[in-house]
């Protein structure tokens, strides 16, 4: 019952977060670490800090759930890529509490198109104890003007 509830008001969160939108960027994603599918929505990418919630979807090898807080700091920012760091926090249902440090490459391929990306992350994470996780991804930005 105490996890359906903690989803039940992340996802009333995420809706307000959508909605308040306004004259704001907004970045959304979908990324897989191997085992775990990731759906994300977050700040401006392009801000030197920026912040993103995921949701992570289990399938049948890992069918459990779970959420995550990332605030990301951009060290390096060109046309074509971000380099970015930071730290995460989150919780899943057979670890309970998780945080790491993610950093990653955000790639942006297409010049006519640089609100989509290709999100490469890395880390070391700790739900337990200390592993590496990496995630691929694709992210795209909504409402950006270029």
């Amino acid at each position: 019952m105490k996890t359906k509830l903690s989803f039940t008001a992340f996802f009333a969160m995420l809706l307000m977060f959508a909605s308040f939108k306004g004259n704001t960027q907004v970045h959304v994603g979908i990324y897989q670490d191997g085992i775990l599918s990731h759906i994300g929505i977050g700040t401006d990418p392009e801000k030197k800090i920026f912040g993103e919630a995921r949701i992570l979807a289990g399938g049948v090898v890992n069918p459990f759930l779970g959420i995550e807080a990332l605030g990301h700091y951009n060290f390096r920012q060109t046309d074509w890529y971000n380099l970015h760091g930071g730290l995460m926090l989150g919780y899943t249902e057979i670890t309970d509490v998780q945080a790491g440090i993610p950093f990653g490459l955000s790639f942006k391929p297409i010049a006519n198109h640089r609100q989509l990306s290709l999100l490469l992350e890395g880390g070391p994470i700790y739900a337990h104890h200390f592993s590496f996780r990496a995630v691929i991804g694709l992210r795209y930005t909504l409402s950006k003007e270029y």
